[in-house]
């Protein structure tokens, strides 16, 4: 199953407020790999000249969704995809996946990022994926992650990632192991995953 799940909620408590944080490092978030190429969906969409709605509607499916929150399963047509991009634009940084030689759409990476209660000056990086089917099998999911730790130790600010992943959701949890990360929580529906960087 190639979705990694949803991100870890980005919303953290303080008194009766909840507060979303953002962070200049994870709204510019950019990196390649030996077969990928992740930048920021918008940008990625003038690169290679995509339909930014048609993309994700042919990345969200029934069966690369099935992991996913239920408000993010099923197809998404024209409306629902420009809904779901509005959505993620005002909440987090989402990049998209392209494989450079060939210019296959590879996937999506959500990120969040939260402050620090103890120091705000460091974040820890909640981060969620899904993968195109036509990218299935292939080893994207750990190449994308593995990318994505690589940029995160760059920046110094960035503490931790981590990643929501669904109990039947196997193949995900044994692409975040394999690139070092640990459960730290099964919370009912979800369990959690992290690397200290």
């Amino acid at each position: 199953v190639p979705s990694g799940g949803a991100p870890v909620s980005p919303r953290r408590r303080r008194g009766c407020e909840t507060e979303v944080v953002t962070h200049d490092a994870v709204r510019h978030c950019s990196f390649s790999t030996e077969r990928l190429l992740v930048d920021e969906w918008h940008r990625q969409a003038i690169r290679f000249d995509l339909d930014l709605t048609s993309v994700v509607g042919d990345i969200l499916t029934a069966a690369t969704t099935s992991e996913l929150p239920p408000e993010w399963r099923g197809d998404f047509d024209a409306e629902r995809a420009q809904s779901w991009i509005d959505a993620r634009d005002l909440e987090s940084p989402t990049l998209l996946a392209v494989e450079s030689e060939t210019a296959l759409i590879v996937g999506l990476l959500i990120l969040f990022a939260a402050a620090d209660d103890l120091d705000p000056q460091t974040v820890d990086l909640r981060t969620g994926y899904v993968l195109a089917e036509s990218a299935w099998g292939r080893g994207f999911a750990s190449e994308l992650v593995a990318g994505l730790i690589e940029w995160s130790r760059s920046e110094a600010s960035i503490r931790t990632i981590s990643a929501g992943v669904a109990p039947s959701n196997e193949a995900s949890a044994q692409v975040l192991l394999k690139n070092g990360f640990e459960l730290t929580a099964a919370p009912g529906s979800e369990r959690l995953y992290q690397i200290s960087l």
